[in-house]
C-alpha cells in the first residue's frame, strides 16, 4: 500500500500540486468577498487555509519543477507549467492580504517575487529554451504574465496608503441619492478614510465642503458605510493597483498574452506524442487563465473604482451602461456594513442551564471561558433606519472623551446622587465602568415600573449588549489594557446567587426530554436577545434585593457587585419618563469613548470580518463633531 502511494506520488505528484493550485485560486476568486460582510467562522477557516495553502503550494511545486524528473518526452511540456505557478502565486484580486499585518510583509513578498521568477526562468532556460519552438513563446507570455500579476500583488501591499483619486465634478448636488451616488460620493469623500485610518494629511475645510455637498441632509450612516467598504478594498485586495494606469495595461495585456499563448499551443507541434493527461492539464491552465483573467477584466470594469473614475472622466453614456447592470443586480448594496452588532448579557450567561452537554464537557476540558464567549454571544440585526432614528441624532451632542458623565450633567436628574454617579463612570478603569452599567441596566429595565417606549428599551439593551460583547470577545477595541479580573468575580457571584437562590425548578422535567434538550443545545448557541427574559428578571430582583448578611454570609463583596447595585438602586429611585432616556445616553457616549480610544489597527482588522458597528460610530462621530 505505502510502495503503490509512494510510487503514484512520484509519477503524479507534480501533476495532482499544479492542479491544487489552480484549484485554490478559483476558491480564492469565489469565496474571498464573502469576508466583506459576516461570515461564519466554518468559511473563515476555510478561506484561511486556501490563502495559506495558495502560495505554499505554488512555491512547493515551482521547486520541485527545477529538480523533478518527468518522463523524458514529456519534461518540457510539464516544465511549460512553471510560468503558470507565478501567475498562481500573483493570486486573484479579490484578496492580497488576508490579515492587516500581511501588508506589513511587503519586502518579504517582494523578496519571495525576486526568487520565485529567477525559478520560473531557470526552469523555463533548462527545457525550452533550446527547443525554440512555439512552446517556447508560449512559456515566454505566460511568464510575462506572472510576472506582472505577482508584481501587482506586491505593489498593492506595498503603495496601499498612496492611492491618490481625481477629483469629483461639482454638478449634481440636487440629484436622488441611491447606493450607487452613495457609492460615488463614498469616492469624493474617500480621504475621509485615509485621515481616520492612515493619518493621511488631507485640507479639512476641503472634508468639509465635500462632505456638506455629498451629505446634505441625507443618508450620511450609508455614506459613510460604503466609505468603510472602499477602505476593505485598499487595505485587503488590489484595487490600490488595478484602479491605476499600470493595473489597467496589465488588465489588456493579460488575457491577450494568455490567448496567444493557448493558440501557440494548441499549433505547437510539441504536444504530439506526449501523455494525454500532461496535455490535457496543460489545456486546462490555458484556459482556466485565461478564464480568470476574463472575469478579472469584467470585474474591474464593472466595479465601483472604474464608475468613479468614468464619472469623473465625464464618460457618461459608458457609466450609465455600466451602472444600469450594477443596478441589476444589487452590487452597490451589498457593500453596506452588515447591520449585525454582537450581543453579550452576563445574567443571561448567569441563568444558563447548568446540564447543557457542551457547557460541561468545555469545562472539563478547561475551556469554560472559552464556550461562554462563543455559545452565549450572539448578533442582532440593526436596520440602517434603526441607526438613523435612534443614534445619530445624539451624536451632535455627545462627548466621545467624556465616558458618560457629559450625559448624565446634560440631563442633570442625578444631582443629590452626582458625586457617586459620577465615580462610577470616572474613578475605575474603563471595563469596570461598563461591567457596573451593564448589571445596573439589565437591573433597572427588569425592575422599572414607568413605561417607556419600546422602541428606547430595545436601543438601551442592544447598546449595553454590544458594550459587553466588545470587552469579552473584542476586548483590543477598547481602551487597552482590558483586565477581566473583576468579570471573572462578579460572573462567579451572581452565578452562585442564581444557584443558591433562584434556580430549584430550573430542570425538572421528564429524563428523554432533558437528554432531548441538551443534545439540541450542544449544537445551537444560547444568544442573549430573546431567550430566558423569567429567569433574567427573577435574578436582577435577588441582585437588587439580596440584604446585607446574605452578602456577607457568602461574600458577595466584589466592587462590580456593590456598584452595580448602587447604581440600579439611583436609577430605580429617581426613576422617570427621562431616566432610560439618560441611560441611552450615557451608553451613547461611552460607545463614543470606545470608537475613540480604539487604535486605527483594529478598526482596520474588523473591516475583514465584515466591519463593526464601533467604526461606523468612529466615523459618524468625528464627523458630528465636526458639523
Amino acid at each position: 500500500m505505502a510502495q503503490g502511494l509512494a510510487r503514484f506520488w512520484n509519477e503524479w505528484g507534480i501533476q495532482v500540486l499544479v492542479l491544487f493550485s489552480f484549484t485554490l485560486q478559483v476558491m480564492l476568486l469565489a469565496f474571498a468577498e464573502t469576508r466583506r460582510r459576516k461570515s461564519s467562522a466554518p468559511l473563515r477557516l476555510l478561506l484561511w487555509l486556501m490563502y495559506q495553502l495558495a502560495d505554499s503550494t505554488a512555491i512547493y511545486t515551482l521547486g520541485h519543477l527545477s529538480v523533478a524528473s518527468s518522463k523524458a518526452q514529456d519534461q518540457h511540456l510539464v516544465a511549460f507549467w512553471a510560468p503558470f505557478l507565478l501567475v498562481h502565486l500573483g493570486g486573484p484580486g479579490t484578496i492580497t492580504a488576508y490579515a492587516l499585518e500581511d501588508n506589513r510583509l511587503w519586502l518579504r513578498h517582494l523578496l519571495t517575487l525576486s526568487v520565485q521568477i529567477l525559478g520560473a526562468a531557470f526552469v523555463i532556460y533548462k527545457y525550452i529554451v533550446r527547443r525554440r519552438t512555439l512552446l517556447l513563446l508560449a512559456a515566454i507570455l505566460v511568464f510575462v504574465v506572472g510576472v506582472l500579476r505577482y508584481g501587482e500583488r506586491t505593489w498593492a501591499l506595498c503603495h496601499w496608503k498612496k492611492l491618490r483619486w481625481p477629483n469629483p465634478r461639482q454638478d449634481d448636488q440636487d440629484k436622488s441619492f441611491g447606493d450607487e451616488e452613495l457609492l460615488l460620493g463614498a469616492h469624493s469623500l474617500f480621504h475621509v478614510c485615509k485621515i481616520r485610518f492612515v493619518d493621511a494629511t488631507e485640507r479639512m475645510s476641503e472634508f468639509d465642503q465635500t462632505c456638506t455637498r455629498w451629505y446634505g441632509g441625507k443618508d450620511l450612516s450609508g455614506l459613510l458605510e460604503m466609505e468603510l467598504s472602499l477602505m476593505y478594498d485598499i487595505l485587503y485586495t488590489k484595487a490600490a493597483v488595478v484602479h491605476t494606469w499600470y493595473g489597467y495595461t496589465i488588465l489588456v495585456v493579460s488575457p491577450l498574452a494568455t490567448s496567444a499563448a493557448l493558440l501557440l499551443f494548441h499549433y505547437s507541434s510539441d504536444k504530439h506524442g506526449k501523455s494525454k493527461v500532461n496535455v490535457g492539464i496543460t489545456y486546462t491552465l490555458l484556459s482556466g487563465t485565461l478564464a480568470l483573467e476574463t472575469i478579472s477584466v469584467a470585474r474591474a470594469i464593472g466595479s465601483t473604482w472604474a464608475c468613479a473614475l468614468m464619472y469623473c472622466c465625464g464618460w457618461e453614456r459608458l457609466l450609465g451602461a455600466v451602472t444600469y447592470l450594477r443596478r441589476r443586480i444589487g452590487a452597490a448594496s451589498k457593500r453596506r456594513w452588515s447591520g449585525s452588532m454582537g450581543q453579550y448579557n452576563l445574567l443571561h450567561l448567569c441563568t444558563r442551564d447548568r446540564t447543557e452537554l457542551g457547557g460541561r464537557l468545555a469545562a472539563k476540558l478547561g475551556l469554560r471561558s472559552w464556550w461562554n464567549k462563543v455559545h452565549y454571544s450572539g448578533t442582532i440585526a440593526i436596520s440602517t433606519t434603526y441607526l438613523k432614528d435612534r443614534m445619530l441624532p445624539v451624536f451632535s451632542y455627545v462627548h466621545p472623551k467624556a465616558r458618560g458623565i457629559h450625559a448624565l450633567n446634560g440631563m442633570g436628574i442625578f444631582k443629590n446622587s452626582a458625586q457617586y454617579i459620577h465615580s462610577t463612570l470616572s474613578d475605575f478603569a474603563f471595563d469596570d465602568s461598563i461591567l457596573f452599567w451593564h448589571i445596573a441596566t439589565d437591573v433597572y429595565l427588569s425592575e422599572s415600573k414607568v413605561e417607556h417606549e419600546e422602541k428606547l428599551v430595545a436601543a438601551v439593551q442592544v447598546l449595553s449588549n454590544y458594550m459587553m460583547f466588545l470587552m469579552i470577545a473584542q476586548p483590543e477595541m477598547l481602551t487597552a489594557p482590558i483586565q477581566q479580573g473583576q468579570y471573572v468575580d462578579t460572573f462567579n457571584d451572581l452565578d452562585r446567587m442564581w444557584d443558591r437562590h433562584c434556580s430549584a425548578n430550573q430542570n425538572q422535567g421528564p429524563l428523554v426530554e432533558k437528554w432531548w434538550s441538551m443534545l439540541k443545545k450542544l449544537f445551537q448557541s444560547d444568544k442573549p436577545n430573546a431567550s430566558r427574559m423569567r429567569q433574567r428578571k427573577e435574578l436582577a430582583t435577588k441582585f437588587l434585593t439580596v440584604d446585607a448578611d446574605t452578602i456577607h454570609e457568602e461574600g458577595y463583596n466584589g466592587p462590580a457587585f456593590f456598584h452595580g447595585r448602587g447604581i440600579a438602586s439611583w436609577l430605580l429611585a429617581t426613576d422617570s419618563d427621562s431616566t432610560l432616556e439618560v441611560i441611552f445616553r450615557v451608553w451613547l457616549e461611552m460607545l463614543c469613548y470606545a470608537a475613540h480610544h480604539c487604535s486605527r489597527d483594529s478598526h482596520a482588522r474588523q473591516l475583514n470580518n465584515g466591519g463593526e458597528f464601533l467604526t461606523v460610530v468612529w466615523l459618524l462621530s468625528h464627523w458630528q463633531n465636526r458639523a
